[in-house]
Protein backbone atom coordinates (compact mmCIF):
# COMPACT_ATOMS: atom_id res chain seq x y z
CA UNK A 1 0.00 0.00 0.00
CA UNK A 2 2.91 2.32 0.94
CA UNK A 3 4.58 1.18 -2.12
CA UNK A 4 1.87 2.65 -4.75
CA UNK A 5 0.94 5.94 -2.26
CA UNK A 6 5.45 6.48 -2.39
CA UNK A 7 4.88 6.08 -6.93
CA UNK A 8 1.61 8.34 -7.07
CA UNK A 9 3.23 10.94 -4.82
CA UNK A 10 6.07 10.35 -7.69
CA UNK A 11 3.52 10.59 -10.46
CA UNK A 12 2.05 13.89 -9.14
CA UNK A 13 5.08 15.28 -8.78
CA UNK A 14 6.30 14.97 -11.81
CA UNK A 15 2.93 16.10 -13.75
CA UNK A 16 3.73 19.41 -11.17
CA UNK A 17 7.01 19.70 -12.97
CA UNK A 18 5.83 18.90 -16.56
CA UNK A 19 3.37 22.09 -16.63
CA UNK A 20 2.11 24.50 -13.84
CA UNK A 21 -0.51 24.25 -12.55
CA UNK A 22 -3.78 26.37 -13.06
CA UNK A 23 -6.71 27.61 -11.58
CA UNK A 24 -9.35 27.46 -14.32
CA UNK A 25 -12.76 29.71 -14.83
CA UNK A 26 -13.15 28.98 -18.61
CA UNK A 27 -11.30 28.67 -21.53
CA UNK A 28 -10.89 31.09 -24.74
CA UNK A 29 -12.20 28.93 -27.43
CA UNK A 30 -15.51 30.98 -28.63
CA UNK A 31 -16.97 27.38 -30.07
CA UNK A 32 -16.69 25.23 -26.90
CA UNK A 33 -18.20 24.48 -23.82
CA UNK A 34 -17.37 21.91 -21.03
CA UNK A 35 -19.98 20.10 -19.08
CA UNK A 36 -18.65 19.08 -15.64
CA UNK A 37 -20.89 17.21 -12.85
CA UNK A 38 -19.92 17.09 -9.14
CA UNK A 39 -20.81 14.70 -6.00
CA UNK A 40 -20.84 11.29 -7.79
CA UNK A 41 -20.74 8.32 -9.10
CA UNK A 42 -24.17 8.27 -8.05
CA UNK A 43 -26.35 5.29 -8.24
CA UNK A 44 -29.06 4.96 -10.82
CA UNK A 45 -28.68 8.97 -12.03
CA UNK A 46 -25.15 8.82 -12.70
CA UNK A 47 -25.72 6.22 -15.62
CA UNK A 48 -28.97 7.98 -17.01
CA UNK A 49 -26.34 10.70 -17.25
CA UNK A 50 -24.11 8.61 -19.17
CA UNK A 51 -26.66 7.25 -21.10
CA UNK A 52 -27.57 10.68 -22.34
CA UNK A 53 -23.98 11.74 -23.14
CA UNK A 54 -23.41 8.66 -25.38
CA UNK A 55 -26.78 8.93 -27.12
CA UNK A 56 -25.91 12.53 -28.30
CA UNK A 57 -22.16 11.84 -28.79
CA UNK A 58 -21.33 14.24 -25.65
CA UNK A 59 -18.16 14.41 -23.67
CA UNK A 60 -18.06 15.53 -20.29
CA UNK A 61 -16.11 15.92 -16.85
CA UNK A 62 -16.97 14.17 -13.95
CA UNK A 63 -14.86 15.65 -10.48
CA UNK A 64 -15.85 12.21 -8.56
CA UNK A 65 -15.75 11.83 -4.81
CA UNK A 66 -13.31 8.68 -3.38
CA UNK A 67 -16.02 7.49 -1.15
CA UNK A 68 -18.93 7.08 -3.55
CA UNK A 69 -15.79 5.73 -6.15
CA UNK A 70 -15.35 3.10 -3.92
CA UNK A 71 -19.04 1.82 -3.49
CA UNK A 72 -19.70 2.49 -7.22
CA UNK A 73 -16.59 1.51 -9.31
CA UNK A 74 -18.59 -0.05 -12.45
CA UNK A 75 -19.67 3.53 -12.56
CA UNK A 76 -15.98 4.81 -12.87
CA UNK A 77 -15.25 2.04 -15.04
CA UNK A 78 -17.66 2.98 -16.86
CA UNK A 79 -17.18 7.09 -17.34
CA UNK A 80 -13.44 6.36 -18.03
CA UNK A 81 -14.40 3.64 -20.90
CA UNK A 82 -16.69 6.45 -22.62
CA UNK A 83 -14.05 8.67 -23.06
CA UNK A 84 -15.24 10.89 -20.21
CA UNK A 85 -12.61 12.94 -18.28
CA UNK A 86 -12.09 12.11 -14.29
CA UNK A 87 -11.14 14.56 -11.83
CA UNK A 88 -11.15 15.22 -8.04
CA UNK A 89 -13.39 15.90 -5.66
CA UNK A 90 -11.91 14.97 -2.46
CA UNK A 91 -12.28 11.72 -0.87
CA UNK A 92 -15.60 12.72 1.63
CA UNK A 93 -16.53 15.91 0.05
CA UNK A 94 -14.54 17.69 2.20
CA UNK A 95 -15.11 21.74 3.08
CA UNK A 96 -11.31 22.95 2.36
CA UNK A 97 -11.89 25.72 5.29
CA UNK A 98 -12.57 23.11 7.67
CA UNK A 99 -9.59 20.88 7.74
CA UNK A 100 -5.83 21.21 7.91
CA UNK A 101 -3.50 20.61 5.11
CA UNK A 102 -2.27 16.84 6.27
CA UNK A 103 -6.08 16.14 5.71
CA UNK A 104 -6.53 17.48 2.34
CA UNK A 105 -3.32 15.76 1.00
CA UNK A 106 -4.71 12.50 2.73
CA UNK A 107 -7.75 13.06 0.26
CA UNK A 108 -6.48 14.29 -2.56
CA UNK A 109 -3.96 11.16 -2.84
CA UNK A 110 -6.44 8.71 -1.47
CA UNK A 111 -8.98 9.37 -4.07
CA UNK A 112 -6.13 9.47 -6.95
CA UNK A 113 -5.27 6.27 -5.61
CA UNK A 114 -8.33 5.11 -5.88
CA UNK A 115 -9.78 6.48 -9.37
CA UNK A 116 -6.78 4.97 -10.39
CA UNK A 117 -6.52 1.32 -8.81
CA UNK A 118 -9.91 0.99 -10.25
CA UNK A 119 -9.67 2.50 -14.06
CA UNK A 120 -6.77 3.28 -14.65
CA UNK A 121 -6.91 6.73 -15.48
CA UNK A 122 -4.70 9.61 -13.94
CA UNK A 123 -6.55 12.45 -12.79
CA UNK A 124 -4.96 16.00 -12.83
CA UNK A 125 -7.79 18.17 -12.41
CA UNK A 126 -9.18 19.15 -8.56
CA UNK A 127 -12.49 20.41 -7.83
CA UNK A 128 -12.97 21.70 -4.21
CA UNK A 129 -16.38 20.67 -2.45
CA UNK A 130 -18.70 23.59 -2.16
CA UNK A 131 -16.09 26.09 -4.36
CA UNK A 132 -14.01 27.35 -1.29
CA UNK A 133 -10.47 27.60 -0.99
CA UNK A 134 -8.24 29.81 0.78
CA UNK A 135 -4.33 30.85 -0.60
CA UNK A 136 -2.44 27.84 1.56
CA UNK A 137 -5.07 25.11 0.43
CA UNK A 138 -4.69 26.98 -3.55
CA UNK A 139 -0.20 25.86 -2.79
CA UNK A 140 -0.79 22.64 -1.31
CA UNK A 141 -3.33 21.15 -4.44
CA UNK A 142 -1.32 22.84 -6.89
CA UNK A 143 2.31 21.59 -5.33
CA UNK A 144 0.83 18.27 -5.79
CA UNK A 145 0.44 19.28 -9.77
CA UNK A 146 -3.17 19.57 -9.68
CA UNK A 147 -5.33 21.70 -11.88
CA UNK A 148 -7.94 23.76 -10.28
CA UNK A 149 -11.27 24.01 -11.86
CA UNK A 150 -14.18 26.30 -11.01
CA UNK A 151 -16.56 27.48 -13.54
CA UNK A 152 -18.21 30.40 -15.62
CA UNK A 153 -21.60 29.08 -15.78
CA UNK A 154 -23.84 27.43 -12.51
CA UNK A 155 -26.70 24.79 -12.87
CA UNK A 156 -28.04 25.36 -9.88
CA UNK A 157 -29.20 21.88 -9.64
CA UNK A 158 -28.48 21.01 -6.02
CA UNK A 159 -30.68 21.47 -2.90
CA UNK A 160 -30.66 24.81 -0.84
CA UNK A 161 -32.13 24.62 2.75
CA UNK A 162 -35.01 26.45 3.09
CA UNK A 163 -36.36 26.50 -0.26
CA UNK A 164 -35.08 23.08 -1.75
CA UNK A 165 -34.39 22.04 -5.64
CA UNK A 166 -34.71 23.42 -8.56
CA UNK A 167 -37.43 21.85 -10.85
CA UNK A 168 -36.00 20.26 -14.11
CA UNK A 169 -37.07 22.82 -16.18
CA UNK A 170 -35.45 25.63 -13.99
CA UNK A 171 -32.39 23.91 -14.62
CA UNK A 172 -33.13 23.45 -18.15
CA UNK A 173 -33.68 27.18 -18.62
CA UNK A 174 -31.18 28.73 -16.87
CA UNK A 175 -27.98 26.94 -18.19
CA UNK A 176 -29.05 27.92 -21.58
CA UNK A 177 -29.64 31.24 -21.18
CA UNK A 178 -26.21 32.07 -19.03
CA UNK A 179 -23.81 29.94 -21.72
CA UNK A 180 -21.34 31.56 -23.52
CA UNK A 181 -18.48 30.16 -25.70
CA UNK A 182 -15.75 29.11 -23.19
CA UNK A 183 -17.73 28.02 -20.31
CA UNK A 184 -17.07 25.48 -18.13
CA UNK A 185 -20.80 25.06 -16.61
CA UNK A 186 -21.36 23.46 -12.96
CA UNK A 187 -23.53 20.48 -12.86
CA UNK A 188 -24.42 17.58 -10.68
CA UNK A 189 -24.65 13.64 -11.41
CA UNK A 190 -26.42 12.86 -7.85
CA UNK A 191 -30.68 13.92 -8.99
CA UNK A 192 -33.36 13.36 -11.12
CA UNK A 193 -33.57 16.88 -11.56
CA UNK A 194 -30.41 16.98 -13.69
CA UNK A 195 -30.81 14.08 -15.30
CA UNK A 196 -34.43 15.14 -16.79
CA UNK A 197 -33.20 18.72 -17.34
CA UNK A 198 -29.50 17.70 -19.35
CA UNK A 199 -31.24 16.43 -22.90
CA UNK A 200 -32.79 20.27 -23.27
CA UNK A 201 -29.78 21.90 -21.81
CA UNK A 202 -27.78 20.08 -24.86
CA UNK A 203 -30.04 20.49 -27.30
CA UNK A 204 -30.41 24.28 -26.59
CA UNK A 205 -26.11 24.21 -25.99
CA UNK A 206 -25.68 22.28 -29.80
CA UNK A 207 -28.33 24.43 -31.59
CA UNK A 208 -26.45 27.88 -30.67
CA UNK A 209 -23.42 26.64 -32.43
CA UNK A 210 -21.63 25.20 -29.50
CA UNK A 211 -19.18 22.24 -29.21
CA UNK A 212 -19.20 19.83 -26.06
CA UNK A 213 -15.23 19.00 -25.27
CA UNK A 214 -13.43 17.95 -22.04
CA UNK A 215 -12.37 20.31 -19.30
CA UNK A 216 -8.98 19.57 -20.59
CA UNK A 217 -9.30 19.79 -24.59
CA UNK A 218 -11.29 23.41 -23.38
CA UNK A 219 -7.73 24.69 -22.35
CA UNK A 220 -5.79 22.85 -24.59
CA UNK A 221 -4.15 20.37 -22.39
CA UNK A 222 -4.09 17.17 -23.89
CA UNK A 223 -5.78 14.12 -22.08
CA UNK A 224 -2.92 12.02 -20.26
Amino acid sequence: MYKRLFCLFCMLFCLATIASARIIYQGNNKHQVALTFDDGPAPIYTAKILDILKQDNVKATFFVIGQKVTAEPDLLRRITAEGHEVGNHTYYHSKLTWINDEKLVDELIKTSLTIYEISGAYDKLFRPPHGTLTKAKIKTITDLGYDIVLWSDNADDFYHTGWGMRTPKSIANRVPCRIKGGDVVLMHDDSPQTSQALPIIISEIKRRGYKFVTVSELVGRPLR
